[in-house]
C-alpha cells in the first residue's frame, strides 16, 4: 500500500502516463494495474509473458481466472496470491487492492527456482517414504523369522498383528483372523479363564505403561504345555493418546530342563562334599558363605547349612568369637593381596565349645570370565597330630603308636648323617616293611616321588630350609608295587644351640581320596561347560533347520534369500560352539580360528551352490586362537562379506576368485594403512574411541581381509550408509570389536578389518 501512495504523489505532478513509465517500467518483475472489473490499465515490459499467456493487452479484460482473483482482492482487506506457470517459469502473483483508485495492483515474482527445490524436496520425501515402507516390510519379515512368538496390540487391547509363530502355535488362527479382536473375543485353544487373565494383564500394562516380565504355562495346538518367558512393553506418544503393547514369548521349556539338570548336578556336588570327611566351605569376595559341607556346618559352626548360607562370619558372633574371626579375616586379606594358595595352622572353637587345632588350606576360585569370585577353604583337624607330636617328644614308644594309629607316615631326618628314621603306617602307605623302608634316605625319598612332581617337592624343601619356615607340599609318592598315592607332606626344621639347622621332622599323609574328589569336581566342571556349548550348538542347528523348513513354504526369491542369509548367520554361530566343544583348550575359552574359518566357508559355498560353481575360494590363514567374544562377530562379518561377493560381484557364468586372509599385525600396520588410504580409492571407518586410540594400545593385533576380483563395489553406494542389512551388520560388528574397516575399490572389492583382542 505504501508503494501505491507514493506513486499517487508522482501522478499529481507528472500525470498518470509519466508515473506508469517512471516507476514500474524499470522493475525487473511483472507489474500490472487493472480496474476492479478486470480491465488492464497498465503493464510493464516484464509482464509481457503473462499478458501473452492470458491472450490480453492493455485496455482489454483479463480472462476468468486472474479476473476472479481481482474481484476477491477488491472485496477484502488482505492481498490474494496466485501461482502461475508460464512456459518454463513459475510466477507468484500478489493482488493488492487500492481503494482510493478502485484498482488492483498485480505484482509478480519469478519463483521457478523455489518450485524446483520444492519438487526435489518432494521427490526426496517420496524416496524416504518408500525407504521407510521397505524398512517396515523388512521388519515384518524379520519378525516372522524370529524363532519366538511375537504379538502387538492397540490401546483397547485388540491385536494389531503378530508373527506366524504366534498365530500358528499360540492362538491357532491366521493373523488376519486375529487382527482387530481381543484375545477374549477369539476362539482359541487357550481356556477362557486363562485368556481373560492374559487380557487383563495386557490391559493393566497398557493403562500404566512400562515393561513387565513373567513366566507361565501355555498349551500348544498338539495339547502339550510349554513353559514360556513373556516379556511385554508399552510404547506411548508424548500426549499418551497413542499406545502400543508389544509382547514376545520365549519358549524356555528346554532351559527349564537344563536348570533341573543343573540343580541335580548341584545336589550331586553337595552330596559329594558331604561325603568328604573334612570341613569344607566357600564364600564370595565379601565374606558371605555361599556353601559348605555338612561337617563344616555341624562340627565347626553348629548350624544348619541353610541358615549359614547367605551370611558372613560376623553375623554369628556367638559361634565365632571376635578374636578367632580376626585371625581368619587376616589370612583372607593376605590371600586377596598375594593371590597364592594358603596353608596355615589355626585354633578353631568348634560347635561344642572345644578348641581344636586345624590345618587350613585356602585358595581363590574364579568365575567363567576369569574374575576372582571368592574363597574355597578346606580344614584338616590336626589336633590329634599336635598331641601326637607332644607325645613323641616325651616318649619314643608313644610317638610310634600315635603315628601308626593316625594312618600317617612320620619321618625324622638327620641332616648331617643323611639318615631318615621312619615311623607310623609304613606298610599301609608304602607297601614296604618297616625295616626295609628304614634304608630310604633323602635321595631314596626323592626317587620315590613322581618325576613330574620331583622338582617342585625338592624346591619347596630347599626354600623352607633357606627361610627356616615350616614345609608343606603335595606330590605323588610311589609304593613298592610301582603305584602312586597322593601325599601331603608337612615338616619343620630344628636348630641346635648355635642356631644351625640339623634336623627335620615331618608327617606324610595319604590324601588320594581328597585329590580324587577334587578331580571329580573339576571333570564335572569341564563336562558342564562342554554340555552347555553342545546344547547351544544343537539349539542353533534346530533354529537353522526351522528356518529351512519355513523357507520351503515360500517361492518368492527375495524371501528365500532372506531365509538363507538368516540361516547362514545362525550356522556361523553354531560352528563357533561346535569348535569350542571340540577345543583342545581345557577351559574352552578360545578356539583355532583357522579351522573354524575353513568349516564356515565350506558351508557357505554349499548354501550358494549355483553362484559359487565358477568361483574359487582362497584362504590364507594362520593358526590363531581367539576368544569367543571376537570369534562370533568375525564369523558373521565373514559370512556377510563372502555372501555379498557371491551374490553381487560376479555375473552369471563368470569365473572369479574370493580371497580371505587372517593374520597377526601390529601398530605399524595401522600406520601404513592410514597413510596408504590417502593415496588409494579407500573408504575408511575408524571405530576406536579416539583418534590416538591405536597408538595407546599394545602392538599385538589382527587383520582380516576379504576380497574379490569381481565387478567392484558400486560407486554410488556408501558402504557405511546403506540399506543393506548385511553391510549394516558388518559396520555394527566392527564397532563391537572396537576395530577399523576399510574398503578398497581397485580390481574388485577389498574389505580390510583390523582389531585387537580384549585386554590387549
Amino acid at each position: 500500500m505504501s508503494s501505491i501512495k507514493s506513486t499517487e504523489k508522482t501522478k499529481e505532478n507528472v500525470g498518470e502516463g509519466k508515473w506508469m513509465e517512471q516507476f514500474p517500467a524499470k522493475n525487473p518483475n511483472p507489474v500490472i494495474r487493472v480496474k476492479i472489473d478486470g480491465t488492464v490499465l497498465y503493464a510493464n515490459r516484464a509482464a509481457d509473458p503473462l499478458l501473452k499467456s492470458w491472450d490480453v493487452e492493455v485496455g482489454k479484460k483479463l480472462p476468468e481466472t486472474p479476473e476472479s482473483f481481482v474481484r476477491k482482492a477488491s472485496g477484502r482487506e488482505r492481498a490474494e496470491e496466485l501461482e502461475l506457470e508460464v512456459g518454463e517459469r513459475v510466477y507468484l502473483l500478489t493482488f493488492y487492492y487500492d481503494p482510493e483508485e478502485e484498482a488492483v495492483n498485480i505484482y509478480g515474482f519469478n519463483i521457478s527456482s523455489r518450485v524446483q527445490r520444492e519438487e526435489k524436496s518432494k521427490k526426496k520425501h517420496l524416496r524416504l517414504e518408500k525407504a521407510l515402507w521397505n524398512n517396515l516390510q523388512i521388519m515384518e519379515t524379520m519378525v516372522d523369522t524370529i524363532p519366538a512368538p511375537v504379538y502387538y496390540k492397540d490401546r483397547e487391547g485388540k491385536y494389531l498383528g503378530c508373527n506366524r509363530l504366534f498365530a500358528d502355535q499360540i492362538i491357532g488362527l491366521p493373523e488376519e483372523r486375529a487382527r482387530g479382536f481381543k484375545l477374549t473375543e477369539l476362539e482359541t485353544i487357550i481356556p477362557p479363564a486363562t485368556a481373560r487373565e492374559y487380557q487383563q494383564l495386557d490391559m493393566e500394562l497398557l493403562r500404566k505403561g512400562g515393561k513387565h516380565v513373567y513366566e507361565t504355562l501355555i498349551p500348544y495346538l498338539n495339547g502339550e504345555e510349554r513353559d514360556f518367558h513373556i516379556s511385554r512393553a508399552v510404547y506411548m506418544d508424548e500426549t499418551e493418546d497413542f499406545a502400543i503393547l508389544v509382547g514376545v514369548l520365549l519358549d524356555i521349556s528346554e532351559l527349564k530342563k537344563v536348570e533341573k539338570a543343573l540343580r541335580d548336578n548341584l545336589q550331586f556336588q553337595e552330596t559329594l562334599l558331604d561325603a568328604i570327611p573334612t570341613p569344607i566351605f566357600y564364600k564370595d569376595m565379601n565374606g558371605i558363605y555361599l556353601g559348605c559341607n555338612e561337617l563344616f556346618a555341624s562340627r565347626i559352626m553348629g548350624l544348619p547349612k541353610e541358615i549359614l548360607v547367605g551370611h558372613s562370619m560376623h553375623e554369628f558372633e556367638d559361634k565365632v568369637p571376635g578374636e578367632f574371626a580376626d585371625v581368619y579375616e587376616k589370612y583372607d586379606r593376605k590371600l586377596f593381596r598375594e593371590n597364592e594358595k594358603q596353608h596355615y595352622e589355626a585354633k578353631v572353637r568348634c560347635a561344642k565349645g572345644e578348641i581344636q587345632d586345624f590345618l587350613i588350606t585356602k585358595a581363590l576360585y574364579y568365575d567363567t570370565a576369569g574374575n576372582r569370585a571368592g574363597i574355597v577353604g578346606i580344614m584338616q583337624d590336626i589336633t590329634e597330630l599336635k598331641k601326637a607330636e607332644e607325645i613323641l617328644q616325651k616318649s619314643e614308644e608313644r610317638y610310634q603308636m600315635a603315628a601308626e594309629q593316625t594312618g600317617q607316615l612320620i619321618y625324622d631326618y638327620d641332616i648331617e648323617a643323611d639318615r631318615n628314621d621312619w615311623a607310623g603306617a609304613i606298610e599301609k602307605l608304602t607297601g614296604y616293611g618297616v625295616e626295609e623302608f628304614q634304608n630310604c634316605n633323602m635321595q631314596g625319598w626323592a626317587l620315590h616321588i613322581h618325576p613330574e612332581d620331583r622338582e617342585k617337592a625338592a624346591k619347596a624343601h630347599y626354600e623352607a630350609f633357606e627361610a627356616n619356615t615350616p614345609y608343606h607340599e603335595e606330590y605323588r609318592f610311589m609304593k613298592k608295587d610301582g603305584s602312586y598315592f597322593y601325599a601331603e607332606d608337612n615338616g619343620i626344621f630344628l636348630k641346635d644351640e648355635s642356631g644351625r639347622i640339623y634336623r627335620m621332622l615331618g608327617v606324610i599323609k595319604d590324601i588320594t581320596e581328597r585329590k580324587v574328589a577334587e578331580k571329580a569336581l573339576e571333570k564335572t566342571r569341564e563336562i558342564r561347560k562342554r554340555e552347555i556349548h553342545h546344547r547351544i550348538k544343537n539349539n542353533l542347528q534346530v533354529i537353522s533347520s526351522l528356518l529351512e523348513l519355513q523357507a520351503e513354504k515360500f517361492s518368492d526369491k527375495e524371501v528365500l534369500e532372506a531365509f538363507r542369509e538368516s540361516q547362514n548367520r545362525v550356522v556361523s554361530m553354531a560352528i563357533i560352539h561346535e569348535e569350542l566343544y571340540e577345543s583342545k583348550d581345557k577351559d574352552m575359552l578360545t578356539l583355532d580360528f583357522s579351522v573354524y574359518l575353513r568349516k564356515l566357508t565350506a558351508d557357505l559355498l554349499k548354501s550358494y551352490t549355483r553362484e559359487s560353481d565358477n568361483i574359487k575360494l582362497e584362504l590364507d590363514v594362520e593358526e590363531i586362537f581367539i576368544g569367543m567374544d571376537n570369534a562370533i562377530p568375525l564369523g558373521i562379518i565373514i559370512n556377510e562379506l563372502v555372501s555379498n561377493s557371491l551374490k553381487h560381484a560376479f555375473a552369471p557364468e563368470m569365473t572369479g576368485e574370493i580371497r580371505i586372509s587372517f593374520r597377526r599385525t601390529g601398530d605399524q600396520d595401522y600406520e601404513n594403512s592410514e597413510e596408504n588410504s590417502k593415496h588409494r580409492d579407500i573408504e575408511s571407518w575408524d571405530n576406536s574411541e579416539s583418534s590416538d586410540g591405536i597408538e595407546s594400545r599394545d602392538s599385538s593385533g589382527f587383520t582380516l581381509i576379504v576380497s574379490d576380483n569381481g565387478a567392484g563395489f558400486p560407486e554410488e553406494i556408501e558402504f557405511r550408509h546403506t540399506d543393506s542389512l548385511g553391510l549394516q551388520l558388518v559396520n555394527t560388528l566392527v564397532d563391537q570389536i572396537e576395530g577399523t574397516v576399510e574398503l578398497e575399490k581397485v580390481r574388485g572389492s577389498t574389505f580390510r578389518i583390523m582389531f585387537r583382542e580384549p585386554g590387549k
